[in-house]
């Protein structure tokens, strides 16, 4: 009977589902909204080290602006491992996670390779066990931009974490050309797209004008959601909050940056509104996250005045006279806060309390309402558990506060702003919504 008792038990055991075949947190896209903001490790430091002071209060000073406006993820590259567990502790007392992209990782680096890549089965079990099991380090970042020909790495990477650290979900940061394969190319959870949209007055190698700037971005974001299709990846995008110059710059008084005669005039900081119209944007795509890029600028340095012109094909585009492209990041060199922070915290507060069914939503095939009047654009979306509708309105105008107008299908007869809290008046299945220039709208309709 024993034996019999133990035979059964064993096919019992067999019918049951492999633990070793379990999805793992490290197979899924990340069951939060983030509201981040992105950092460049080194650029702590050299901030600090022009001001004087130790590059912990640096990060401090920076981390408390991020805490006080509504930033819930840290994206940091080039993170050394010794720093490590200190970031952890205090992205952890500013309920803030954090993404670290390691300088010890990357994809993109040939000799860490050779040998089988022996390098990284020495080297992934210590970065992990700096780690430890802190639940504010919620992934890792594979690889910062890769090509076309590093995604096999990449997913070979993804794959060495994911059996030394199943409860973390791994990334990488593609530009718009590579980020379409990123689902067929690798089995990552987490699709990432940068578009920074953007450029400098007259750069030829990027939009310059509302109109272009707003379809670049609107249409890599889309390339992305159609790559994803309905696979299992989640999207996140990374925004824009940056200028770039090269050749003779220098910092004014207010932290700005500014291009001198020869320099060219690459990226430019968005204005308030357009920082707003980036947020909404991501999230009418249908992307699940918005990682504003970056927190710190670079630092600065008096040699970078006297830089001779930029040699360049297109030499009539250089800067003619000083010329300011706005602030260099989210924050000043000094560490203060500049105004595009403070309006990414609003945009940030706006959303937070909804980040939840935010992941829920599902774009619907169904169209329920139409933009009939006003610059704007609408997508609908569903609640796939209990059926509810939902619209993410955007207004494209980058420069004035406009009224909406919009026409709801005729089985809709209230509708209620989320993000303002409020009832919108519906009359003959039309309504009316003021929205600021590049700002949004999260609405239920009933």
């Amino acid at each position: 009977m024993r034996t019999l008792s133990l035979l059964l038990t064993l096919s019992f055991l067999c019918l049951l589902p492999s633990t070793s075949a379990a999805p793992f947190p490290a197979d899924q896209p990340p069951a939060f909204v983030p509201l981040g903001a992105y950092v460049s490790w080194e650029r702590i430091g050299a901030n600090a080290k022009v001001h004087g002071i130790d590059h912990w209060a640096d990060a401090v000073k920076r981390l408390d602006a991020l805490q006080a406006n509504h930033v819930n993820l840290l994206w940091v590259t080039n993170m050394n491992e010794d720093d490590l567990p200190r970031l952890i502790s205090e992205c952890e007392k500013r309920a803030m996670r954090l993404l670290p992209s390691m300088g010890a990782v990357e994809a993109k680096v040939d000799w860490r390779w050779v040998d089988n890549a022996s390098y990284y089965d020495k080297k992934l079990p210590k970065i992990i066990a700096a780690a430890g099991d802190s639940k504010t380090l919620v992934g890792w970042v594979l690889s910062d931009e890769p090509l076309a020909e590093h995604l096999p790495r990449v997913e070979t990477l993804r794959q060495k974490f994911r059996d030394l650290d199943p409860n973390r979900f791994t990334t990488a940061v593609t530009m718009w050309p590579q980020t379409p394969l990123v689902p067929t190319g690798t089995t990552l959870p987490l699709v990432c797209m940068d578009l920074y949209p953007f450029f400098g007055p007259k750069d030829p190698n990027g939009p310059h004008t509302d109109n272009a700037s707003k379809h670049f971005f609107r249409s890599k974001a889309a390339k992305m959601m159609d790559a994803i299709g309905d696979g299992p990846q989640g999207a996140w995008v990374m925004g824009q909050c940056f200028s770039d110059i090269w050749g003779p710059r220098e910092y004014n008084a207010e932290g700005h940056l500014i291009g001198l005669p020869g320099a060219y005039l690459h990226w430019r900081a968005p204005t308030l509104a357009e920082i707003r119209w980036q947020v909404w944007e991501t999230f009418r795509s249908g992307a699940k996250g918005f990682v504003c890029y970056t927190l710190a600028p670079e630092a600065p340095n008096p040699e970078t005045a006297s830089l001779p012109p930029k040699d360049v094909k297109w030499k009539e585009v250089l800067a003619k006279e000083a010329t300011d492209l706005g602030p260099n990041a989210l924050t000043n060199p000094d560490g203060s806060t500049t105004p595009q922070l403070e309006e990414l915290g609003k945009v940030y507060a706006q959303l937070a309390p909804h980040g939840e069914l935010l992941l829920r939503l599902k774009r619907s095939d169904e169209a329920f309402a139409e933009v009939v009047d006003g610059p704007a654009s609408v997508e609908g979306f569903v609640e796939p558990e209990s059926g509810a509708r939902y619209l993410i309105v955007v207004n494209d105008n980058l420069h004035e506060t406009r009224e909406v107008v919009l026409r709801i299908d005729g089985a809709f007869v209230r509708a209620v702003n989320l993000t303002s809290d409020s009832e919108i008046t519906v009359t003959e299945n039309t309504t009316k919504l003021p929205l600021s220039a590049g700002g949004g709208a999260l609405i239920r309709i009933q």
